[in-house]
């Protein structure tokens, strides 16, 4: 526990820490300062396992769309850590963490539950205005992303840069510009693992029927790739025009984006093509109840435990001298902290200049009330529309049946 609670400079964590591919960290240390956090880690990658195991079930395109969720996963998490303009999200240790412990390997499990869940559930409803596929998909990834971030950057899961000018308005801890990214990310992935095998393969008309194999591995990483690279253009251009052109706030981008296409979902697919399906297979079930037990869990979390018993020592933004004109925009100054999202209050002193691994400490709700509320309501808007999608199918009748009940009548 020592090596954890020791401050080192960035120096300093590279002689301690060497760059090693894998770094392996015990457990039960890491669930004693922060169980929150492993319980999430196990419960995504469970999940993710889970829609593994579904889509080798039931076959046809499903494995490749787990594995091009995968691939989009790294891509994404590797562009973010891996940039050229500094980090912008340091994570706690986790018990497997890759590339200089700069990425927990459960992160890559995250991606393929969620993406999985969504185009799961998009099935079900059999849109007939394929763009209306595509963001309902964006959606839901936001949905089931919501309470995920919300729990754990309070909680010290991982935090963000506090300097960073696009992560500074936030919804519960959580950055508008990320629920934006996501859900561009998520849309164009959706759009180009269904049309780029539509382009490669004309003969398959079945949208989850499984084309030739290279084909599909083909748009599986196709639809990782160009998901990111149009997917990131796609958002500066959105966030650059209207934020930074027009000085619109991010918070009314974000939410003018997404009334913005929930209205055309509605206008286009106000009445779908769904009807009584057949029924549904145990493992179907399960990963329906997954879902919302992914819900359920972050409520739970966020009843159970207390943001201000959170620990975090680890790698974060680095510490700056606010009173040094050579001080760094992306360093972290004491003086300007926002302690809303975390403290030092745990430990005998703050960091000093220059620290890059540190302890930080958790903070209280600044409304408990507030955002237990909100976390209820997420919970049951997302149960209700699962239950809509996957079990409240509309029945139709037959022209000869709705005769007789008029006769009836």
């Amino acid at each position: 526990m020592d090596s954890l609670w020791t401050v080192r400079t960035r120096e300093q964590f590279r002689q301690d820490f060497p760059q090693w591919l894998i770094n392996v960290r015990n457990p039960v240390e890491l669930l004693m300062l922060q169980p929150s956090y492993i319980i999430s880690q196990v419960f995504c990658i469970v999940g993710a396992l889970l829609c593994l195991g579904h889509a080798l079930y039931r076959r046809g395109r499903w494995p490749f769309l787990w594995l091009g969720s995968v691939l989009s996963g790294m891509l994404i998490e590797g562009s973010l850590y891996f940039s050229p303009y500094g980090e912008t999200i340091w994570f706690s240790p986790t018990v497997i963490d890759l590339f200089g412990q700069r990425i927990p390997i459960f992160i890559f499990f995250v991606y393929p539950f969620f993406y999985y869940q969504a185009f799961w559930a998009v099935s079900k409803l059999r849109l007939k205005c394929r763009w209306s596929e595509h963001i309902a998909v964006g959606m839901l990834v936001v949905l089931f992303d919501m309470p995920f971030d919300m729990i754990s950057i309070k909680f010290l899961h991982w935090t963000l840069h506090e300097t960073e000018p696009m992560l500074n308005e936030r919804i519960y801890s959580v950055p508008w510009t990320l629920l934006l990214f996501f859900a561009i990310t998520t849309f164009t992935f959706s759009y180009f693992f269904h049309n780029l095998r539509t382009w490669m393969d004309h003969s398959t008309h079945n949208r989850w029927a499984s084309g030739p194999i290279r084909t599909e591995l083909v748009v599986s990483v196709g639809a990782a790739s160009l998901s990111l690279s149009v997917g990131s253009a796609l958002f500066l251009g959105i966030n650059y025009s209207l934020h930074t052109i027009l000085g619109i706030p991010h918070s009314i981008v974000v939410a003018g984006v997404f009334i913005s296409v929930l209205t055309i979902f509605w206008k286009f697919d106000r009445k779908s093509n769904r009807s009584s399906s057949p029924s549904q297979t145990f493992m179907d079930h399960i990963l329906n109840g997954y879902i919302v037990g992914h819900f359920l869990l972050y409520l739970g979390l966020a009843i159970a435990l207390n943001p201000l018993h959170s620990v975090s020592p680890g790698r974060h933004q680095p510490m700056g001298n606010c009173y040094n004109n050579t001080s760094s925009s992306t360093e972290l100054c004491l003086d300007t902290l926002n302690t809303s999202y975390y403290d030092f209050h745990c430990v005998p002193k703050p960091p000093n200049d220059g620290a890059y691994w540190y302890t930080i400490c958790g903070t209280s709700h600044e409304n408990r009330p507030e955002f237990l509320y909100v976390m209820i309501v997420i919970t049951l808007v997302a149960s209700l529309v699962y239950w809509t999608i996957h079990y409240d199918l509309p029945v139709r009748q037959s022209a000869a049946t709705k005769g007789t009940s008029k006769k009836l009548l």
